[in-house]
């Protein structure tokens, strides 16, 4: 079983972000997927979370007990969570928007995100350079898997700048 959980805040592309992975999982590579979001009632305000369970057997519990991986767009939302940060094997953040990791959080992988999403085109595409680190870092899921996914979710006008940015992330090397 794989337990994700995307925090950042409303407007960073959140639960599309959670939305390609489930769809990653569950159509291109055959997996029992539930992915269930939270965020508040403000359009651009606010802390939202994505969560997607994965497993091959069928999924019973909605709740991410022990996170495999938290991707943490915004610094509220890594001190909202810290306790599932501190479980969990890998913690991918945007160091452009995170600069108070606590030491006790290992395994802390950094991506200068914003900036990167900025040079491709546009801030608003951090989200897309998180997804190819998190393929690069944890080994889950290909880079094609999440490109085919891109192409089958979001607007056709939005494809090729979306594909340059997880390509973006899956290019830094992790460190």
């Amino acid at each position: 079983m794989i337990q994700i959980r995307i925090g950042g805040w409303a407007g960073q592309g959140v639960i599309l972000a959670g939305t390609i992975l489930a769809e990653t999982f569950s159509r291109v590579l055959k997996k029992n997927v539930v992915m269930t979001r939270s965020y508040t009632a403000a359009v651009r305000s606010g802390i939202t979370t994505s969560d997607i369970i994965v497993d091959d057997d069928e999924i019973y519990d909605l709740i991410i007990t022990r996170p495999n991986v938290m991707i943490f767009m915004y610094q509220k939302t890594l001190d909202r969570y810290i306790d599932l940060a501190k479980k969990s094997d890998f913690v991918i953040v945007d160091s452009s928007l995170i600069k108070n990791i606590p030491e006790e959080i290992k395994n802390v992988y950094k991506i200068d995100a914003s900036r990167i999403a900025s040079e491709i085109s546009s801030p608003r595409i951090a989200n897309m350079v998180l997804l190819g680190y998190y393929s690069r870092v944890t080994g889950h899921l290909g880079l094609r898997d999440l490109e085919e996914s891109i192409r089958n979710t979001v607007s056709k006008r939005f494809v090729e700048e979306d594909i340059r940015a997880i390509t973006a992330g899956y290019s830094f090397s992790p460190q």
